[in-house]
């Protein structure tokens, strides 16, 4: 009974304590000495040291818990805990505070974030906290409904998960350095692209990398970008044609965009003008998308306005949409026989014609591995193998991967070569 009533009064006074800690930490200045006083009345050994040592000039505090990753626990009364707050830098960051952060993030809640982690709902408040104490800045805006970051957290948030997926994949960079590729890939691509794409590159990836896994996401190339700049993707194969800040770039070939038409359509001309195209009902894809913005562009230089009667994203859905008569589309693919149901869309030449520029993309600031290496090799040579199934594809080099080691030029042209450096343009 005696060990009972201990047990429940240590917690008591852990709880006591936490929230002491918190109160101090939320504070603003001018309340800290009256908490200061209290505290020192309550404790005057240990909070009067122990708080003099968490405070810096500024009355901010310092530092994180350590040597366990539940703050109640390491808590047996205010001065040990605050004694973790140090001046000055304090302690160096721990990875469990970049996970417990990135968990809170993406659970919206310090409940689900707690529940997912497994560590109690207390202890990751007051780690959040003492990070944001430490950091001297907010990072999470706090409401009824949930938490979200801030500005500041947003960027704390990209930096946090860049830093663990890097940790993550340092056993797959070993171990490929020592042998063959081996680990995950992440791998995104143009929806177009992955009809005719997908499948070979699966299968070639399973012969020649079997270590290697893939996961594949599909979609526009403004579906792609933020993956890539938040490191949720390793390399991607997208079409797009304006260079990108922090993303490095490497051209593959030029693709013509095709006026699709179902195989009942009364105008059998193999070619059409963006004056007669403009008047023809069209579905196209909604902004911001990349296929839009180079239809935008040409059809602004000629001076129409297209006959748009539908918006549609989904490469599927402006197919099935054209299929069944609806309208007509506009897509970089002028060959449907690799398409089961498809195969009597009839692809119609634009002209003057009209470019997008596929890429193999990354980051620019982490070194893919030697998996995503490999795995980039083999997309790059699928494209050589399977390009008859495009239609007007057309390959700026004698080889996909046949750049140069600079900015992802063809070899031959210089870096000051305009279409060299765009990676191709609307014209012809």
């Amino acid at each position: 009974m005696s060990s009972c009533r201990t047990r429940q009064q240590d917690e008591s006074g852990r709880k006591a304590h936490l929230t002491r800690i918190s109160l101090f930490i939320r504070a603003p200045g001018a309340r800290r000495s009256n908490l200061l006083a209290k505290y020192v009345a309550a404790d005057r050994k240990a909070a009067a040291r122990s708080l003099a040592i968490g405070t810096h000039q500024n009355g901010v505090p310092f530092g994180l818990f350590e040597n366990t990753d539940d703050a109640a626990t390491a808590t047996s009364g205010i001065g040990r805990n605050l004694r973790l707050f140090k001046l000055g830098k304090g302690l160096p960051l721990q990875l469990r505070h970049l996970r417990y952060f990135v968990s809170i993030v993406d659970a919206g809640s310090f409940c689900r974030a707690a529940a997912t982690i497994h560590v109690a709902q207390p202890a990751l408040s007051q780690q959040i906290a003492g990070l944001e104490a430490k950091l001297g800045a907010t990072l999470l805006h706090r409401s009824a409904r949930g938490v979200c970051p801030t500005e500041v957290g947003k960027a704390f948030y990209r930096e946090a998960v860049f830093i663990l997926q890097r940790v993550e994949r340092l056993p797959g960079m070993v171990r490929s350095t020592e042998g063959e590729p081996e680990g995950p890939v992440r791998l995104g691509m143009s929806s177009t692209l992955a009809v005719s794409l997908a499948g070979p590159l699966v299968g070639a990836c399973r012969t020649a990398i079997p270590k290697v896994t893939l996961s594949l996401v599909t979609g526009d190339f403004l579906r792609i970008r933020p993956l890539m700049e938040s490191h949720a993707l390793d390399v991607c194969m997208v079409f797009e044609d304006t260079p990108t800040l922090g993303i490095s770039r490497k051209p593959l070939f030029r693709q013509r965009l095709y006026l699709i038409r179902p195989a009942s359509a009364e105008n059998a001309a193999t070619s059409v003008s963006l004056e007669t195209l403009a008047a023809i009902p069209l579905v196209l894809p909604a902004q911001p998308h990349t296929i839009r913005d180079a239809l935008d562009r040409a059809f602004g230089a000629a001076g129409v306005i297209p006959n748009c009667v539908a918006e549609v994203d989904a490469f599927w859905s402006v197919l099935s949409l054209v299929k069944a008569g609806v309208a007509s589309g506009i897509v970089p693919k002028g060959d449907f026989t690799d398409i089961p149901g498809y195969e009597g869309l009839r692809p119609v030449v634009i002209d003057p014609p009209i470019h997008l520029t596929a890429c193999l993309i990354s980051s620019a600031h982490m070194p893919l591995t030697s998996a995503a290496e490999a795995a980039s090799a083999l997309l790059a040579a699928q494209v050589g193998e399977h390009e008859d199934l495009w239609g007007g594809l057309e390959r700026s080099m004698s080889s996909p991967l046949n750049f140069d080691g600079a900015g992802g030029c063809e070899k031959g042209k210089t870096g000051s070569d305009e279409n060299c450096r765009r990676g191709g343009s609307l014209g012809g």
